[in-house]
C-alpha cells in the first residue's frame, strides 16, 4: 500500500468518525442553543478559518467571494437548508434516528446520477436500494416502538431530516458539476460557508452566545471545527483514493453513532441525549448501511457505448 493511499484512507476514516460523533454533539448543543444559532456559528467558524488558510496561501483565490458562479449560490443555499433540516430533525428525534435517516441522501443522489447525469445502476446496486428502503421501514418501526419521543415530534423530525437530505443532494449535485469544470473544492467551500455566515447572522441569538460557559463554547467550537476538518479531510481523501472507496467508508458513520451511543449509555452521563435502539433497530441500521454500500460500490465495467456510473458523488452526509 502506497503512502498516498494510506493517507487517503486515514482522511476518509477521519471524516466518517467526525460525522459519526457529530450527531451526538449537536443533540447536546440543541438542548441549550437555538438551531439557527448553531447553524450560523458552524458556518462562520468554518469560513473564518478557511478564509485565513486560503488567503495565506494565495490571496487571489479569495476573489471567488466577489464573483462566485451563480450556480454555487444555489449550492450554498442547499447546504444551508441541509444544516437547518438536519439540526431541526435532530432536535425532535434522536442521534441514532437522524444518522440512519439521513442516509437517504446518497440514495437520492444515485437517482440524480441516473436521471440528470445519464449514469446507470447495475442489478446489484438496485438490490442495495431495495435493501436500504426495507431497512428504513424497520428502523422507523423500532423507533416508534421505543417511544423516546412523541409520535408527533417523531414525524416532524423525520420530515425535517428528509428535507435536509433532499437539499444536500441539491448541494452535492452542484458541487459535483462545478468541481468537474475546474473549480477547487476549498474555493467552492469559501462561498458555501461564507454565504450562510453572512445571511444568517441576524437570526443568531448573540445573547445566548455571550452567556455560554466555557464547556458550551468548547462544544460549539468542536461543531465548527468538525465542519471544517471533516470536509477538508474528505477533499484530501478524494485526491488520493477512488471516490467510491471514500463513499463506502463514510457510509459507516451511522454505525459509529450507534456504537458511541451504546458505549456512552453504559456510563449514563447527565448530558447524554435520550436514545433507544432495540435489536430490530440495530438489524435495520445494518440493512440500511449495507444497502447504501451496495449502491455506492464500484460497478463492473460498462458495456461498450454504455456509460458506467460515476461514483464521485458518493460522499455520504451532514450537517
Amino acid at each position: 500500500m502506497t503512502a498516498d493511499r494510506r493517507i487517503g484512507l486515514l482522511m476518509a476514516c477521519t471524516t466518517a468518525s467526525l460525522w459519526g460523533l457529530l450527531a451526538i454533539a449537536m443533540k447536546v448543543a440543541t438542548e441549550q442553543v437555538p438551531v439557527l444559532t448553531i447553524v450560523w456559528f458552524r458556518f462562520t467558524f468554518a469560513f473564518v478559518v478557511l478564509a485565513c488558510l486560503v488567503g495565506l496561501r494565495d490571496r487571489k483565490r479569495l476573489r471567488i467571494l466577489f464573483r462566485p458562479p451563480q450556480l454555487l449560490l444555489i449550492g450554498a443555499l442547499g447546504l444551508t437548508l441541509n444544516y437547518m433540516g438536519y439540526l431541526g430533525g435532530l432536535n425532535y428525534t434522536t442521534p441514532s434516528n437522524a444518522q440512519v435517516l439521513i442516509q437517504t441522501a446518497p440514495l437520492m443522489l444515485a437517482m440524480v446520477g441516473i436521471f440528470v447525469f445519464g449514469e446507470r445502476l447495475v442489478k446489484a446496486q438496485w438490490l442495495g436500494v431495495v435493501l436500504s428502503l426495507v431497512g428504513f421501514v424497520f428502523f422507523t418501526l423500532d423507533q416508534q416502538q421505543g417511544g423516546v419521543v412523541s409520535s408527533e415530534h417523531f414525524l416532524l423530525g423525520n420530515l425535517l431530516l428528509f428535507g435536509g437530505a433532499v437539499t444536500w443532494v441539491l448541494y452535492a449535485a452542484i458541487a459535483k458539476h462545478l468541481g468537474g469544470i475546474g473549480y477547487r473544492p476549498q474555493d467552492l467551500n469559501l462561498v458555501i460557508y461564507g454565504l450562510p455566515a453572512l445571511t444568517l447572522w441576524f437570526l443568531a441569538d448573540f445573547e445566548i452566545l455571550a452567556a455560554m460557559d466555557w464547556k458550551l463554547w468548547l462544544l460549539m467550537c468542536f461543531l465548527g471545527a468538525n465542519t471544517l476538518v471533516a470536509y477538508g479531510a474528505l477533499g484530501e481523501a478524494f485526491k488520493r483514493i477512488p471516490a467510491y472507496q471514500v463513499g463506502l467508508i463514510i457510509t459507516l458513520n451511522p454505525l459509529i453513532t450507534l456504537a458511541a451511543m451504546a458505549v456512552l449509555q453504559i456510563f449514563s452521563p447527565s448530558w447524554l441525549p435520550s436514545d433507544k435502539v432495540g435489536a430490530l433497530g440495530y438489524s435495520a441500521a445494518l440493512l440500511v448501511v449495507g444497502g447504501v454500500i451496495q449502491v455506492l460500490r464500484k460497478a463492473p465495467p460498462a458495456e461498450k457505448g454504455v456509460p458506467g456510473p460515476d461514483h464521485s458523488e458518493a460522499k455520504g452526509l451532514k450537517s
